[in-house]
């Protein structure tokens, strides 16, 4: 993956010199080999000894064997770093990256292994007739790539083009549809490789990361109700364009959405993805009762279910033109932060607040780079201070230098290239103030008040703790000296930091 320290990858080479273990000896005992390492000394070992020795096994059946216990370790060992990629702040520890590194690595020489594996059961065979260990080898090669990939994503990194590369020749090695019809020996291939577009339809950068899993489930459940097919002139007529994506298997990425597609593209040798099944598979799990059994069964929450047809259907487009400038502003995550820095700590003017920026009291704050302005939002690209805990769904106030003036903004996008971190910010309101939130019979609690919220509708808002307001409750928000009588409306927005809800005004008395 692109790791936000690329030079530490060649600090860290895959393929370090070690003399290889014989092919007997690797494969007796693998296990017994194993033992007592940590998940990452597995990984290395697996990547740096065991599977290189593995290649060298003439028997492609025992070499494929060998090629799935070295799979079937890794997979006892890779949640352990996935999850600590995970839990790290961005950018993230050289230990972290470190690690990310090793656990690239071998999936990449993995999935290498695998698409060398079924080429040479490709030299060995009759054309047209491939045979069952072909398509396994090509499925275990797209499903470690999907896994490497999701490697990425879990640290907001974007894929290695060279993925994107690998997983179009190896599908349309066993699906071209040009050449060759679906078949039950090679359907799984055109699945995994549906599960991977999908998923990056989704663009997982905008995704909270403890979503990333259960988005990428939900991909590869839809998987099978997507369609591939040859971009033809006559297929263009015959497909939904809102509802598919058009793929250039010779460009480094998963394409782009049909209705999007740049005047003059060249169709020679693209894809078309269907999504309109996938889409109805969707409708029928926002759709279905309780007691009704639906399939695919998404076991996923409605908004989440909401976002998946959003995107599969094309929509997701940025409304506003962007302007670029380069200023930089101070930014001061999580919503118990933004409460105590716009409850007295705002910092005045560039040439006054010096003071209160290192004020042990003043919130903890770190420095970005205002890369983007949209009327709606900020592209931010990080600087220096504290590390970045926050993820997609978060609160933050961004107070750009040389102004008092402070947006109240919730993150929307993560993404790190090489050694830089970018964030994507959407501005809620132009209006936020510190309240005093009170319910019958309990103890107020501070919040965020949002006079307006002129991407949502017609009302205000309110950004509270989770587990603190239900829809329909009946609450005063004091604030500026007034004592508002408000209903709680809609949950606009939830996470484990926060949870952000519509506010009414009660209905006329009487």
């Amino acid at each position: 993956m692109n790791s936000p320290l690329k030079r530490l990858r060649d600090l860290l080479p895959f393929a370090q010199s070690a003399a290889p273990l014989a092919a007997g000896d690797a494969s007796r005992d693998l296990s017994a080999s194993l033992a007592g390492l940590t998940p990452l000394a597995v990984i290395a070992r697996l990547g740096n000894v065991t599977l290189p020795a593995a290649q060298q096994e003439a028997n492609l059946h025992k070499r494929y064997k060998r090629l799935e216990e070295i799979r079937a370790a890794a997979e006892k060992s890779l949640p352990a770093v996935e999850a600590g990629i995970m839990a790290a702040p961005l950018p993230m520890p050289v230990e972290v990256t470190a690690s990310a590194i090793h656990a690239d690595n071998l999936l990449k020489a993995l999935a290498q292994a695998f698409a060398a594996l079924a080429q040479a059961v490709a030299v060995q065979q009759r054309p047209g007739t491939p045979g069952p260990l072909f398509n396994r080898a090509i499925h275990r090669a797209l499903a470690l790539l999907g896994r490497r990939q999701l490697l990425a994503y879990r640290a907001y990194a974007q894929p290695s083009p060279n993925s994107w590369l690998m997983l179009h020749s190896l599908y349309l090695l066993a699906c071209d549809p040009k050449v060759q019809a679906l078949t039950a020996d090679n359907a799984p291939v055109e699945h995994e490789y549906l599960g991977a577009l999908l998923f990056a339809y989704v663009e997982p950068p905008s995704l909270p990361r403890n979503d990333l899993d259960l988005t990428h489930s939900c991909t590869r459940a839809l998987a099978p109700y997507a369609m591939v097919s040859d971009a033809t002139a006559d297929a263009l007529t015959r497909h939904v364009p809102d509802a598919c994506f058009l793929v250039r298997p010779d460009l480094a990425n998963c394409g782009y959405p049909l209705t999007r597609t740049p005047n003059g593209t060249s169709l020679f040798d693209a894809l078309i993805v269907d999504c309109t099944q996938a889409l109805a598979a969707l409708d029928r799990n926002l759709t279905r009762q309780a007691d009704q059994t639906v399939e695919p069964a998404l076991d996923a929450p409605p908004a989440l279910l909401q976002n998946l047809r959003f995107a599969l259907g094309g929509k997701s487009a940025r409304r506003f033109s962007r302007t670029r400038f380069r200023p930089r502003g101070d930014l001061i995550a999580g919503l118990a932060q933004v409460i105590h820095f716009l409850d007295g700590h705002v910092f005045s003017r560039r040439s006054l607040d010096d003071g209160l920026r290192h004020d042990p009291q003043a919130p903890t704050h770190s420095e970005w780079s205002l890369i983007d302005e949209s009327p709606d939002g900020f592209l931010l690209r990080y600087i220096r201070g504290d590390k970045w805990q926050a993820g997609v769904g978060d609160i933050v106030a961004l107070q750009p230098r040389e102004s008092s003036r402070t947006h109240v903004c919730l993150v929307r996008r993560v993404v790190s290239r090489q050694t830089r971190l970018e964030i994507g910010l959407q501005l809620l309101s132009p209006q936020v103030s510190v309240a005093q939130v009170a319910r019958r019979g309990q103890t107020p609690e501070q919040a965020l008040f949002l006079h307006s919220l002129p991407a949502y509708g017609k009302f205000g808002g309110l950004i509270v703790r989770p587990g603190l307001l239900q829809s329909g409750q009946a609450v005063t928000v004091d604030c500026g000296g007034q004592s508002l009588a408000k209903i709680v409306g809609a949950q606009l927005e939830a996470n484990d930091g926060i949870s952000f809800f519509a506010l009414h005004n009660p209905p006329p008395a009487g």
